[in-house]
């Protein structure tokens, strides 16, 4: 081919590299071109004039670009390079710090790739685009800065949501537990754990509503328990006292209630059991106390009162025959006293 057959066709050659090299520049900030062969690196004038340069005032050399990136960034800016030159990537691409006139840096993005080859098929020229991303970058870390706060806040809402559930189910656990005690508190007698005598007489009223069989009340009340007072105090009077459950309970059913019914008094309810059996289990406990020595080797006798409670019967009524028969054996003393 004649050199004139070539003109036209360089001439086309020139007209499509300034057409895309106007395209570059309307779509980017600034150009660079790279001729592998010379090492000469030609920039536009939008190049220079983006980072604050007189135009064309740079060394026209691969270390100026070197030179301009940030140091913290050079490594990851050469390695997209090495994955370009290796095929691994489709084009050269990065983000990176680049050094202006004033001293200052600016975020870029970087994109190149090969458009000449030479007979070999190997690259000669490379034709590059930089776009300033500069406040982009800056809105970026903004955002990443308010999510980061954001994250933290609500990390922080979470804590405070967790310590105050917390603190609640404490509290509410504490509450529970406060009031199961006073639940408690509210039917037992506080020195010897028995059920008190409100409580049991609510008892009394529920049992005796259900009632389907004879049942018995015994009265039971320790005899010269003033004396113990007055001769050992009542410290030892108290002693004395929150020793008696544990003396008659061994005697007793599951089914039995046992309650102090006020001083040196107890009561107890015997369900589905007659007179004669409740007297009996009246003496076996008057016989426990008798035979028991308490602190101070205080030796301690019981009067037993026994009325029996039969469909029908008002409490209230059980109560006085059982009172009555009390009275009686108060008058001597360590003695079971039951109807005739």
């Amino acid at each position: 081919m004649s050199d004139d057959d070539l003109t036209p066709e360089l001439e086309r050659l020139r007209s499509l590299e300034k057409t895309l090299q106007l395209a570059l520049d309307i779509v980017s900030d600034g150009i660079w071109d790279w001729d592998r062969l010379t090492g000469r690196v030609r920039r536009s004038a939008r190049w220079y004039l983006m980072l604050g340069y007189e135009p064309f005032s740079l060394p026209e050399t691969v270390d100026t670009w070197l030179g301009l990136i940030h140091p913290d960034d050079h490594p990851a800016t050469m390695a997209a390079m090495q994955r370009y030159l290796d095929g691994e990537a489709p084009l050269f691409s990065a983000r990176y710090r680049f050094k202006k006139a004033d001293g200052d840096y600016i975020w870029l993005q970087d994109k190149a790739r090969f458009v000449e080859y030479d007979e070999h098929g190997e690259p000669v020229r490379m034709l590059g685009a930089h776009q300033d991303i500069h406040l982009q970058v800056q809105a970026e870390e903004e955002q990443r800065r308010e999510q980061a706060h954001l994250e933290q806040l609500n990390r922080e809402l979470e804590r405070k949501v967790q310590e105050r559930t917390r603190a609640l189910a404490d509290a509410n656990a504490a509450l529970a537990r406060q009031l199961t005690l006073s639940r408690e508190q509210a039917r037992t007698d506080y020195l010897t754990g028995l059920f008190n005598r409100r409580h049991f007489d609510q008892m009394l009223t529920e049992e005796c509503r259900h009632q389907q069989r004879d049942a018995a009340l015994v009265l039971l009340d320790l005899d010269y328990f003033k004396d113990i007072n007055d001769r050992h105090g009542h410290q030892t009077g108290d002693l004395v006292l929150q020793a008696i459950p544990a003396l008659l309970r061994p005697h007793l059913r599951q089914a039995d209630l046992l309650a102090r019914w006020g001083g040196e008094e107890f009561i107890l309810w015997l369900p589905d059991t007659g007179g004669p059996d409740a007297v009996r289990l009246s003496e076996r406990l008057r016989h426990t106390l008798a035979e028991t020595r308490f602190c101070h080797d205080i030796h301690l006798t019981a009067s037993f009162g026994v009325a029996v409670c039969r469909p029908g019967d008002a409490i209230q009524q059980v109560l006085r025959r059982a009172d009555a028969c009390l009275y009686q054996a108060k008058r001597e003393r360590n003695k079971v006293v039951g109807e005739e």
